[in-house]
């Protein structure tokens, strides 16, 4: 009779492990394990996008994962512009794509009416071909899973330091996922096109 309490004891103790608190998507892995597959895919200045890209063959939950974005004008020269809610996933070697909070913001000549996904897919703040831009992408663990960084520091990060402001490609890896970031035509939420150019990371003098 003890083996058998123990037993149930036991059972009931591994139904509450599977609960709310695993956050796992495929087989009730823990969700960081698959999340160290999730990188920054493509990002646009000009229509003001970034895209996370899943490499994995396995449908991953973006719960807690972050985007880090430098920033000279904020206090401690950076901030974090988005996290994932609880219910966001990516499809194994799918796209999530993230907009700027400025699409619908006047003072950022945006427009008012501007209709996103849904809240949770949209990132504080702008993004500018124009200027030096470094972001990085975490998990929950506060591992770093990817990052792109264009130009230097130099006075301070996101701040117009004379790139030429290319509105017709997008910052792209290509290949998807794996490949560096160059110059592609914009491909949002689809897979990434060929190389255009190389990115300047000295601006112009």
């Amino acid at each position: 009779m003890k083996k058998l309490f123990v037993f149930a004891a036991m059972a009931a103790l591994a139904l509450t492990s599977c609960g709310d608190d695993n956050f796992g998507v495929e087989g009730g892995d823990d969700y960081n394990v698959g999340v160290k597959g999730i990188v920054l895919n493509e990002l646009s200045g000009a229509d003001k996008f970034i895209e996370l890209y899943n490499t994995t063959d396995a449908e991953v939950s973006l719960r807690e994962v972050y985007i880090v974005k430098y920033d000279s004008s904020k206090d401690g020269g950076k901030s974090t512009t988005w996290t994932g809610a609880k219910d966001m996933v990516i499809a194994p070697k799918g796209f999530v794509v993230l907009e700027s909070s400025d699409l619908s913001d006047p003072a950022e000549d945006g427009d008012p009416a501007y209709a996103y996904e849904s809240e949770n897919h949209i990132f504080k703040g702008g993004l500018s071909g124009k200027k030096n831009v470094f972001i990085e992408l975490y998990n929950a663990n506060d591992e770093k899973l990817s990052e792109f960084k264009r130009g230097e520091e130099g006075a301070g990060w996101n701040q117009v330091s004379g790139f030429t402001n290319n509105k017709k490609n997008t910052f792209s890896r290509v290949p998807d996922g794996t490949g560096e970031f160059v110059y592609a035509l914009p491909t949002k939420g689809a897979a990434n096109g060929e190389k255009v150019a190389d990115i300047e990371q000295t601006p112009e003098m």
